[in-house]
C-alpha cells in the first residue's frame, strides 16, 4: 500500500496535489506505540506486527493515515459528509477521521480480514455511533479462503444513496473481473448523486504492454482471465489488472464521470505505484 501513495501525488486537481505534496515532505511521525496505543500526540496506530495485513510491514500507520485525510479533506470531504472505506483493512483511514467528522459525519469500512475488523472495533472510536467496522464473509483465496459467500454477489450492507465518498486503495488490484464488476455496481448504488468514488487499479494499456515485454514494467500481465489479467497466474488474485478503455467503458455505463485519471509509474519502471481513477457519480 506504501506503493500508492506515491501515485495519489500526481491526482488533479492542483488542491489534491499540494495535499500530497504536504505529505510527501512533512517531517517523520512519532515512533510507533506498541499496542494500538495513542502516541504522546493522541494519535491512534495499529501494532506492527499487524502491518502485513495490508502489505505494508514498514509502513507508518500514522503518516499514511494523515496522507488519506489530506487527500479526502482536498477531494471536497466535509464533517459532515459519510465516507464509505472498501478493504479499510486495520483503520489508516478511518483513525485520522475520528476528530474530524461532526456529529452528522459517518464513517464505515468493512473488509474479509477478521483479524483486522476485530482490532479496529477494539482500538477506534470505540462506541462512537459515528464510526462502524463490518467483517464480510466473502471468499479470497488470498486473503479469506474460509469465507462462504462470492464477491461476484455480494451485496454491500447499507442502503442505497447512503455515502457521499467510497475509498478503495488497493482492492480491485485484486478482485478478478465478477467481482469486481459486482463492486463497482455496488459503488454506484450506494453512491449519493454527485458522490465521489477514489479507487486505485492496475490499468493496462499500450504503453504498459510494450514496456512489460521489455521487462521494465513491475508486472508482465500475460495471463489472461475473464475480463481481467494476472502476472500471478499461481495466485491470480495477488496482482490483477484491466485494460484501460474497459474500464472506461464500466464508469460510463454506470454513470460515472472521470474526474481525473492518473496513470501509475509501476508500467515504466519496477515499482508497484498503481494508478487512480476519480469519479463523480451523476446527479
Amino acid at each position: 500500500m506504501r506503493a500508492l501513495l506515491t501515485s495519489l501525488k500526481a491526482l488533479a486537481p492542483a488542491p489534491i496535489k499540494r495535499a500530497w505534496r504536504r505529505f510527501r515532505t512533512s517531517p517523520p511521525a512519532p515512533a510507533q506505540p506498541e499496542r494500538g496505543r495513542s502516541d504522546e500526540t493522541g494519535a491512534i496506530s495499529a501494532p506492527p506486527e499487524l502491518w502485513h495485513l495490508v502489505g505494508a510491514a514498514d509502513a507508518d500507520f500514522i503518516r499514511v493515515g494523515q496522507g488519506f485525510k489530506s487527500l479526502f479533506l482536498d477531494a471536497g470531504l466535509k464533517p459532515h459528509h459519510a465516507l464509505l472505506d472498501v478493504g479499510c483493512g486495520i483503520g489508516r483511514a478511518a483513525a485520522p477521521l475520528v476528530d474530524y467528522l461532526d456529529e452528522n459525519g459517518r464513517y464505515a469500512g468493512f473488509d474479509v480480514m477478521s483479524e483486522a475488523i476485530d482490532w479496529c472495533r477494539a482500538n477506534i472510536a470505540v462506541g462512537d455511533p459515528r464510526f462502524e467496522f463490518l467483517h464480510a464473509d466473502m471468499h479470497s483465496d488470498r486473503y479469506n479462503p474460509g469465507g462462504t459467500q462470492p464477491a461476484s454477489a455480494y451485496i454491500f450492507p447499507y442502503p442505497d444513496a447512503s455515502f457521499d465518498y467510497v475509498w478503495l486503495g488497493s482492492v480491485f488490484t485484486h478482485l478478478l473481473a465478477a467481482d469486481q464488476a459486482q463492486f463497482a455496481r455496488e459503488i454506484e448504488r450506494v453512491l449519493r448523486p454527485g458522490g465521489v468514488s477514489i479507487i486505485s487499479w492496475y490499468l493496462i494499456d499500450d504503453e504498459a504492454r510494450a514496456n512489460a515485454g521489455e521487462g521494465r514494467a513491475a508486472f508482465d500481465f500475460a495471463h489472461a482471465l475473464d475480463g481481467c489479467w494476472t502476472a500471478t497466474p499461481d495466485l491470480p488474485e495477488a496482482v490483477i489488472g484491466y485494460d484501460l478503455q474497459a474500464v472506461r467503458d464500466q464508469y460510463e455505463a454506470l454513470g460515472l464521470d472521470v474526474l481525473n485519471q492518473a496513470l501509475g509509474v509501476w508500467r515504466r519502471e519496477p515499482l508497484q505505484d498503481q494508478d487512480i481513477i476519480i469519479a463523480r457519480k451523476r446527479a
